[in-house]
Parts: structure tokens; C-alpha cells; sequence
């Protein structure tokens, strides 16, 4: 991993507008990302590799001699639709690019006329996401690679499972409880995972994304919202790299729209009064008109 190639950002006008000024970006819950079917398609990788399981007899570690390991993947298995964090805890995701100028992305930031993708240093956002106790991790798309990601938590659920249920002396009802509660853990860690998900369709954005995990009595005071088209957004502020207080970015390319000349000057007057540092600005290669 290069740590000194920058990750892009696209971004609306509104989005660019409040980014500069707060020098903060806004990881959206991931229950309410644009696109829907990315957490049903982790889902159905769930599903699959669980049935895989259930096929096999349950058998993860070659020698299950009780059944309530069997219990514990049913639960989780029945409980697949109803991955939703509690109040207490929630998951956030905010999305980076390798590449600066792909059409994919001026499509969907460009409809109104206009669009920019941001480029931070890839070491400064990862040591922004640390101080927070977040996690800027690379999306996977290889199905046998998720398919993978999915088979080491199992196995690390039932090795869990193993050390603080078999060995236990607890048994009966007692058993089933912690059972019950290893399962709400792994699903859990699985929400935190399944972000990072994607079809291999989409391989060409080779996204980045922050993962911020929230766990306290004070979340809903962190939580903002702001108005979707459908509905109404929850997201949080993470803090982006800064230097002296300014705000600091390697690379802004300004997206297409109808007069480049007049749009790269406006935003060049918005850098210089926020006294923002950039290494370089640009305007996209691509001919692509929205207007």
C-alpha cells in the first residue's frame, strides 16, 4: 500500500462548500447510503457462506460435540434481517477514490452541473481516522476474497464460542444466554465488515473507505442529520488533515460543467480566503456534459 498517493473525494458544490469550511467530512450511517443493495449484497454472502456451514454439518473446527454451536449459527442465521444497530451503536462510512477523474463519479455528482473530487494524503487520512478510533480500510471486490473475510470471523466466532461456552461451567439456559450474546457480537463485527464489500462490477472506483464505529451513552449527541431526497440523513463530522490550522489537500480537480475557466477562478478566490493548502488544481479530462 502506497501511503503517499492521495485518495479522492467527490463531492457537490454543497458538499465542497462545507468541506472547506469545516474543514470536516460527513460519514453517512450505513443503513442510509445511496445505494441500498451494497449492504443486501453482504448480506446474501452471509447467507451463502452460512449455508455452506449448515451443509457441512456445522463443522468449522473438524470436532463439534455439542450442539448448541449449531444453536449459535442458527441465531445468527435468523437474525441475518435484522442487522441493525442499536441506539448505542452505530457505523458510519465515508468514501474515497484512487482515481481522480472517472465518469462513473462525475455522473453521479455532476447531475446539477458540477461536481469536485478532493485528493488527501492517504497517510494523513489514515492517521485522522486512528485518532478518532475509526479505520480507513481498501473496499474488496473479489467474492472469493469477501467470501474469505466472512470464513476467518466465523471461525474466530467459533473458536470465541469454544473457549467461553464449552469450556464453561455454566450450562443449561446460562449456556443459550451467552450464546445468544456471542451472536449479536459477531453480527456486529459483520456490520463493521460489510462496508468494505462491493460487486466486482464496481472494481474501477478502487474505493477507499473510513468505517467509524460509534459504542457510548453519548452517540446520539455526535450524531448530525441533514435532508436526503427520501428521507432524513444521520451522519457525523470526521476531522480532515490540516497543517497549522489550515486545511490541507494534495489535489482538487474541478468536475465538468458549462465555463471551466470561470468555475476554477471562483474556487481558487474560495482557497485563498479560507487559506486552505493545495499542491494543485485542475479541472476533469473527460467531455462529459451534464447540463
Amino acid at each position: 500500500m502506497d501511503k503517499n498517493k492521495p485518495l479522492f473525494h467527490y463531492t457537490s458544490v454543497e458538499g465542497f462548500l462545507g468541506i472547506v469550511s469545516s474543514k470536516t467530512i460527513w460519514a453517512t450511517n450505513i443503513l442510509y447510503l445511496n445505494d441500498a443493495s451494497e449492504f443486501n449484497y453482504s448480506k446474501e454472502l452471509l447467507r451463502n457462506e452460512l449455508f455452506e456451514i449448515r451443509k457441512k454439518g456445522f463443522n468449522i473446527n473438524g470436532n463439534i460435540e455439542t450442539s448448541i454451536e449449531p444453536r449459535f449459527f442458527e441465531i445468527v442465521e435468523e437474525n441475518i434481517d435484522k442487522l441493525i444497530p442499536s441506539q448505542n451503536f452505530s457505523f458510519f462510512v465515508c468514501s474515497f477514490s484512487e482515481e481522480k477523474d472517472l465518469l462513473s463519479q462525475w455522473r453521479g455528482y455532476c447531475s446539477e452541473g458540477i461536481g469536485f473530487s478532493l485528493g488527501f494524503s492517504k497517510k494523513l487520512l489514515i492517521q485522522c481516522a486512528e485518532q478518532s478510533k475509526f479505520a480507513l480500510k481498501p473496499c474488496l471486490y473479489d467474492e472469493e476474497a469477501q467470501a474469505q473475510s466472512i470464513r476467518d470471523l466465523i471461525k474466530k466466532t467459533s473458536d470465541r464460542f469454544r473457549t467461553e461456552i464449552k469450556n464453561s461451567s455454566q450450562i443449561g439456559k446460562a449456556w443459550d444466554t451467552m450464546g445468544q450474546i456471542l451472536a449479536v457480537d459477531f453480527m456486529l463485527e459483520f456490520i463493521a465488515l460489510a462496508p468494505t464489500f462491493k460487486h466486482h462490477k464496481f472494481c474501477e472506483e478502487k474505493e477507499w473507505r473510513i468505517v467509524a464505529s460509534l459504542q457510548m451513552n453519548n452517540v446520539n449527541e455526535l450524531i448530525k442529520f441533514r435532508s436526503g431526497r427520501s428521507m432524513i440523513i444521520p451522519y457525523i463530522e470526521i476531522y480532515l488533515p490540516t497543517k497549522d490550522r489550515n486545511l490541507t489537500m494534495d489535489e482538487i480537480v474541478v468536475g465538468p460543467t458549462t465555463d471551466d475557466l470561470l468555475s476554477m477562478a471562483s474556487v481558487e478566490m474560495i482557497l485563498r480566503g479560507k487559506e486552505i493548502e493545495y499542491n494543485e488544481l485542475s479541472y476533469s479530462t473527460i467531455p462529459y456534459r451534464p447540463w
